[in-house]
């Protein structure tokens, strides 16, 4: 069984589903893939857009519905993807971000593509600090992740856990995020493979076909069998086992470049 648990398939909430036509063609799209419960994530940015959790709670039921009524074997589950910034904690603790589920465990963070913000580690710190732990959004599309993947490393080590979209691995935006995903999960640094789809066409809500990409790499099905079963845990709330990541090793020349 499949769980994605990042996609924006509730409609008019924020850049993704249009309509509730939309949604519903996703989560056909979704079942055919043989997902069986998606966690809606929904955009959450502090002062600018700020979608409440009961407007999350309640599309997820008036879409719960519409699959019932559609024969549609699919469970949408509430979430919300969480823009990092200094007083996210602050925010969440007042009752005002949704974490996955609505379980109070894990939460979905995305941090910003170019620039790496000086308070990450502090934030990931304060959200351990009351019990909930952090999943970094599609790690790969950040470009300050590159070389040996030190960035990463720190922060699983930090106790956040690592989500890559699996749209970068099946090539939708190149080769160069591709491989990049694909080395990451060789190194052990990734804890989950989610569609972070938007829409029916390319960003659709497909898992399947990165994991058999993943198989054609070499990647160990009990890897592959391991992000299946997190996905599944984290929506009720269970904890998962860490695998400690590869420590990757970079040539002299690159690590000279760094310096300059």
């Amino acid at each position: 069984m499949m769980v994605d648990i990042h996609c924006h398939i509730l409609p008019n909430l924020d850049d993704g589903s249009e309509s509730v036509d939309i949604s519903k063609e996703m989560a056909l799209i979704a079942v055919e893939d043989g997902i069986k419960s998606i966690v809606a994530t929904p955009h959450y940015i502090e002062y600018e857009h700020e979608v409440s959790k009961k407007a999350i709670l309640k599309s997820c039921q008036e879409l719960n519905q519409l699959l019932i009524q559609n024969g549609i074997n699919l469970k949408i589950l509430p979430g919300c993807e969480a823009f990092i910034s200094p007083t996210l904690v602050e925010s969440y603790k007042k009752g005002e971000i949704m974490s996955i589920n609505d379980m109070g465990k894990y939460i979905l963070i995305e941090l910003p593509v170019t620039n790496y913000p000086e308070y990450v580690e502090d934030v990931i710190f304060d959200f351990k600090v009351i019990g909930v732990i952090p999943i970094i959004a599609h790690i790969e599309r950040y470009s300050y992740v590159r070389g040996d993947f030190e960035v990463i490393y720190r922060l699983i080590n930090k106790g956040a856990l690592m989500q890559v979209n699996s749209t970068s691995i099946i090539g939708l935006f190149g080769d160069k995020l591709k491989n990049k995903a694909i080395e990451l999960v060789k190194h052990n640094m990734v804890h989950f493979i989610a569609s972070d789809a938007h829409t029916t066409r390319g960003r659709s809500p497909r898992i399947a076909r990165a994991f058999e990409i993943l198989k054609k790499e070499r990647i160990k099905d009990t890897y592959i069998d391991y992000l299946i079963a997190n996905s599944q845990k984290i929506i009720y709330g269970e904890d998962i086992k860490i695998i400690d990541p590869i420590v990757k090793k970079v040539s002299w020349f690159y690590k000279i470049r760094r310096r300059f």
